[in-house]
């Protein structure tokens, strides 16, 4: 039951990672988005790839890569909250496209096109939050009901094996603490440069 514990510790640590950057940025837009003629494409663009990055692969690699497939192999039941999670992320992506077309409209500064960037963005992260909030309420609770110790060591073991990958190409991910009993070293997976 440890290998469940690591997992659904990593998770949870990124997810705050996650809303912590998501609360970051909506803040940001939401300040400059009543003085449009002030924003500063550049620096949305630079704040949205961070976010994009971190939760995106997150979410790519660890969410549907891994537990979505374990969750539905154990439990036939779960088809509608699988399918709302892909739709979400699928409508996720869409926004994220608009995003990048807001933004290039932006850049030539544009007042309206910057308060539709800054609506645009925000609904982004809302999808974000909502994406987050099933995950946590009812993905992740499901997941420790129905997913055996066998199929929880090899999510963990895929987990580390990521986090490796991750280490390998980017110093600023290596491991930077132990957690006590578990003997895995937990390691900022794909956080990058986001402070906490």
């Amino acid at each position: 039951m440890l290998t469940a514990t690591y997992v659904l510790l990593t998770l949870s640590i990124e997810q705050k990672k996650e809303r912590h950057f998501i609360a970051r940025l909506l803040q940001h837009v939401q300040s400059i988005a009543r003085r449009p003629q002030e924003i500063d494409p550049v620096f949305i663009e630079s704040q949205l790839k961070e976010l994009t990055t971190f939760a995106e692969a997150r979410h790519q690699r660890k969410v549907e890569a891994c537990l979505m497939p374990a969750v539905r192999a154990a439990d036939s039941n779960c088809a509608a909250l699988i399918n709302d999670l892909e739709t979400l992320s699928r409508l996720g992506g869409a926004m994220l496209n608009a995003v990048h077309k807001c933004l290039r409209r932006a850049m030539r500064r544009s007042a309206s096109q910057g308060k539709f960037l800054c609506r645009t963005i925000d609904l982004y992260c809302q999808n974000l939050l909502k994406r987050l909030d099933k995950e946590e309420q009812e993905l992740l609770p499901l997941a420790q009901k129905v997913i055996s110790s066998d199929e929880w060591f090899e999510i963990g073991t895929q987990f580390l094996a990521q986090e490796d990958g991750d280490a390998a190409t980017k110093p600023e991910l290596r491991p930077r603490r132990n957690l006590a009993g578990m003997g895995h070293n937990v390691r900022a997976m794909g956080a990058g440069s986001i402070r906490v």
